[in-house]
C-alpha cells in the first residue's frame, strides 16, 4: 500500500494520521480538510475559545511543524467534490485528482440548523467550528441577553459561559429535561438546578411560537405566552452526519456511513470514523457516537485496520461536559432497561450515578465527581460484581478494585 488518503481535518482525522506513523506506516499519509485551520479540538469551542482564554495555536491537535516531522501531507481548504471507487480516486474542488489505496472518510458532522424565521439573520449563531467561535465571540458582551436554543450540552455550555461573561441567558427546550436524549430524568434535574442557581433562566416543554425583528431577532414569544427581548441566538439542537460524500459514492448511508466492527464501509477499501461513522454492532444496531473519545479512539482503531491489523472496535463511550465550576463525565450505559440505580452522594450537588444490571456494573454518570470516574472505569473493565451497597457506602471506591 503506498497512499492513504484522510477526508476531514478534525479529531478522527488527526488521529489517523498520527495513528498510521506510528504503527510503523512510511507511504503517504494525506489529509483533505476543507478548513484553514490544522486540525483542532472542537470541545474548547464553546468554553475556553468562546471565553479568549484558547485559540487556533492552543487547540491544535496536529501543528504544521508536527505534519511536517511526521511526513504528513496536510491540504487545507481542500474540498473533497466526490469519491471515484471504481478507480480508487477524490476529485479535488480545485479540480485535481488524487489516488488512494486506501480512504478514511472522516468528515464529522454538521449543526442542525432552523429555517423559517431563524434563517439568514445576523444575530443568530451556530457552533461547529473555530470560525462559528469567532463570531460568536465577537457578538458576546456582559449585560447582553443570549437566547440558546435547545438544552444539550452544547446550548448549556454556551450559556453557562455567557453567564461567566456577565451575559443574561435564556435556554429554551421542546423537552420536559436538559440533555433528553443522553441524560436521565434525575441527572437532568439536577443539572438544571445548577444552571438556575447561576442565574441561567429556563423553559422546558416549551417552543417558540413566533419572532419580533427583521434581519436580526430581536425578540421571541414563546408557546408558555411569555415574550422575551434577546440581543442574540444559540442554536443547538443537535447535528448531521457529514455523509453526502459517501452516499454519492455508493456506500451504505443511514444516518451516517455505516462501517463495520473493523471500521469498513461497504467498500473493503474505505473506512470511517468519528462523527460520520455509523457502526453496526452484533445486534444489528447501529450506533453513531458524537464525542472527543470516540474519534479519537474510532479512527485510531481504523488506521491500524487499514494497515491489516483486523482488530475489532469496541465503543468507547466516556464523554464529558465542562459547565461553570462543575464536571460532568459518563460512561457505559446509564439508562438501561430493566436495570437498578445507586447514588453515592458527594459534597454539595456533586453525585456519583451506578447503574446496576444482573448485578453487574454497566455505566456511571460522575456529577461533580470527576476522580470517580478512574476507578469506575477500572472496575467495569474487571467486570464489577454488585453484591451489596458498598459502590454507596465504601469510604473509598479504590478499596473495591
Amino acid at each position: 500500500m503506498k497512499q492513504v488518503v484522510i477526508v476531514g481535518g478534525g479529531q478522527a482525522a488527526a488521529s489517523a494520521a498520527r495513528t498510521l506513523r506510528s504503527e510503523g506506516f512510511d507511504g503517504g499519509v494525506v489529509i483533505l480538510s476543507d478548513e484553514v485551520y490544522y486540525p483542532y479540538e472542537r470541545p474548547p469551542l464553546s468554553k475556553a475559545v468562546l471565553q479568549g482564554t484558547a485559540d487556533a495555536v492552543s487547540t491544535c491537535l496536529l501543528s504544521e511543524d508536527d505534519a511536517r516531522s511526521h511526513n504528513i501531507d496536510v491540504r487545507l481548504g481542500q474540498r473533497v467534490e466526490a469519491i471515484d471507487r471504481g478507480n480508487r480516486t477524490v476529485k479535488l474542488g480545485s479540480g485535481g485528482i488524487l489516488h488512494y489505496d486506501s480512504l478514511l472518510i472522516a468528515t464529522g458532522s454538521r449543526a442542525r440548523r432552523l429555517e423559517g424565521d431563524f434563517a439568514d439573520k445576523r444575530n443568530v449563531f451556530y457552533l461547529r467550528s473555530l470560525d462559528d467561535a469567532a463570531a460568536l465571540r465577537a457578538a458576546m458582551a456582559p449585560d447582553r441577553h443570549m437566547l440558546s436554543i435547545g438544552a444539550g450540552w452544547i446550548g448549556l455550555e454556551v450559556a453557562a459561559t455567557a453567564r461567566k461573561m456577565g451575559m443574561q441567558a435564556t435556554v429554551v427546550e421542546l423537552a420536559d429535561r436538559l440533555c433528553a436524549r443522553s441524560l436521565p430524568a434525575d441527572a437532568g434535574a439536577a443539572l438544571a438546578e445548577v444552571h438556575r442557581g447561576h442565574g441561567t433562566v429556563i423553559h422546558l416543554n416549551t417552543v417558540i411560537e413566533s419572532v419580533g425583528g427583521q434581519d436580526r431577532i430581536e425578540s421571541v414569544t414563546l408557546s408558555n405566552g411569555k415574550t422575551l427581548a434577546v440581543d442574540m441566538v444559540v442554536v443547538g439542537i443537535g447535528a448531521i452526519a457529514n455523509d453526502v460524500l459517501g452516499r454519492e459514492a455508493g456506500l451504505e448511508t443511514a444516518n451516517g456511513i455505516v462501517v463495520d466492527e473493523f471500521l469498513r464501509t461497504s467498500d473493503p477499501n474505505v473506512f470511517a470514523a468519528g462523527d460520520v461513522a455509523a457502526m453496526r454492532m452484533g445486534d444489528g444496531r447501529l450506533v453513531r457516537m458524537e464525542s472527543w473519545a470516540n474519534a479519537q479512539d474510532q479512527a485510531a482503531m481504523a488506521a491500524r485496520n487499514i494497515l491489516g491489523r483486523n482488530v475489532p472496535y469496541v465503543v468507547n463511550t466516556w464523554f464529558w461536559s465542562d459547565q461553570y465550576d462543575l464536571n460532568i463525565q459518563m460512561i457505559g450505559d446509564i439508562q438501561p432497561e430493566g436495570g437498578s440505580v445507586l447514588v453515592r452522594r458527594g459534597e454539595g450537588r456533586a453525585f456519583t450515578r451506578f447503574s446496576v444490571v444482573d448485578g453487574r456494573l454497566v455505566g456511571a454518570i460522575c456529577f461533580g465527581t470527576p476522580r470517580d470516574m478512574a476507578i469506575i472505569r477500572r472496575l467495569m473493565s474487571k467486570g464489577y460484581v454488585v453484591t451489596d451497597d458498598a459502590l454507596v457506602t465504601a469510604p473509598d471506591l479504590r478499596k473495591l478494585l
